[in-house]
């Protein structure tokens, strides 16, 4: 009867401390149970335990290999794809964050100490929310390029790029710091066997964490996703940059960036023939700004995203996105529905739908690098020379 009580109380506790915990470790855990219930019992975990092992070592592998591919392929570094090399690596370290939890779900406890389960659930909480969050920012990013072309072109780097990486990294990390291990080294939080969190314990700051993970994540995101579409569906896909170009060169007394380059190069022609010839110094000079306007013309007109690159990159953000909902709203759904109703998820929900539904918040870690491949040619291409050892 006691060992009863105790998984009534733990179960519910244990299914609200989110991905970071086993809460689906055995629910039938009795120190009472014979040695052949043990057995049959161990059975059917080495038999669980096979999917979450090979899907960690599927995220592993994935993201270590378009993480070599963007280091042995120089043209894959461009601006955009360091929002894209930012996501592998969190997603790569997820991955890795995700062995003790196999650990963790296999051996029905949590291996390590409790200090040890303060600090890594915040890192690893952080890491799961930066990857998150790095969604936001790569729209962030396509939503500048789309209302704003011209000034995301010029301010655009790769020195630009590093620093709107980091900031989910510091966003994440600080805020899961804050929120979960400072608070429970303070009031000096017991974790229990499963590595539960002070949060977990109430309503309210239980759903918390799935809005900064998921809810808020994605509410920025389908508000910037929805604009950039509009945009590009009102401006045939970005074909008028060209004409913005023009247009504030216009406004700056830069009427030649209006004329086509063979034109110019034609009115400097006619202009040099037309200069008084007595004058041969006075000739070259007219010559030689006549056509530095030209090419500097010609290079203005340039200094744009072409329409190529802002599709592919559409394209990339579009499947990232997809595979963020897809991953990410079932369990957010299922979080929300018990921050108001326990019962109808534990034990409402049956375990293997619960531990299904658990895992797939992992499955965006995996989705994404298979979006880099479906959406960029030449990432494909690089990986299957990898894979065939062919080096170009």
């Amino acid at each position: 009867m006691e060992g009863a009580k105790i998984q009534n109380v733990s179960e519910p506790t244990l299914y609200s401390t989110m991905l970071v915990e086993d809460y689906f470790a055995n629910s039938t855990e009795d120190l009472s149970e014979t040695t052949i219930t043990e057995q049959k019992s161990r059975s059917v975990n080495i038999h669980g335990i096979l999917w979450p092992i090979l899907f960690t070592v599927l995220i592993i592998i994935a993201n270590f290999l378009s993480l070599v591919a963007f280091c042995i392929e120089k043209r894959l570094r461009t601006y955009n794809n360091y929002f894209i090399i930012n996501l592998t690596i969190l997603d790569f370290i997820t991955g890795l964050f995700l062995i003790p939890t196999v650990v963790h779900t296999h051996i029905g406890y949590y291996p390590f100490s409790l200090d040890i389960c303060k600090v890594t659930s915040a890192i690893q909480l952080g890491i799961l929310n930066a990857s998150n969050l790095a969604v936001v920012v790569i729209c962030a990013d396509r939503h500048q390029a789309t209302y704003d072309p011209i000034n995301h072109f010029i301010s655009r780097s790769k020195r630009m790029a590093v620093i709107k990486n980091i900031i989910p990294w510091i966003v994440s990390v600080v805020f899961w710091f804050l929120y979960t291990t400072i608070p429970e080294f303070i009031i000096d939080f017991d974790n229990g066997r499963h590595c539960a969190h002070w949060y977990s314990l109430r309503t309210l700051p239980g759903i918390i964490p799935f809005i900064a993970l998921f809810y808020l994540p994605f509410t920025i995101i389908a508000v910037l996703y929805f604009r950039i579409v509009a945009k590009i569906q009102a401006t045939l896909g970005g074909k008028n940059v060209e004409k913005q170009f023009a247009m504030k060169d216009a406004k700056k007394g830069k009427i030649t960036a209006e004329l086509p380059h063979d034109e110019m190069t034609s009115a400097v022609s006619n202009a040099t023939i037309n200069v008084d010839l007595s004058s041969d110094n006075f000739d070259q000079r007219i010559m030689r700004k006549n056509v530095n306007a030209a090419n500097s013309a010609k290079k203005t007109t340039m200094k744009h995203e072409t329409t190529t690159e802002m599709r592919k990159a559409t394209r990339t953000l579009l499947f990232i996105v997809i595979a963020f909902v897809l991953s990410w709203l079932p369990q957010s759904i299922i979080m929300l529905i018990y921050s108001i109703e326990p019962v109808l998820v534990v034990p409402g929900l049956p375990r293997p739908a619960r531990l299904f539904f658990r895992w797939m918040t992992y499955l965006n870690s995996l989705l994404n690098p298979i979006s880099y491949a479906v959406s960029q040619p030449l990432f494909r291409s690089t990986i299957v020379n990898m894979f065939l050892c062919r080096r170009k």
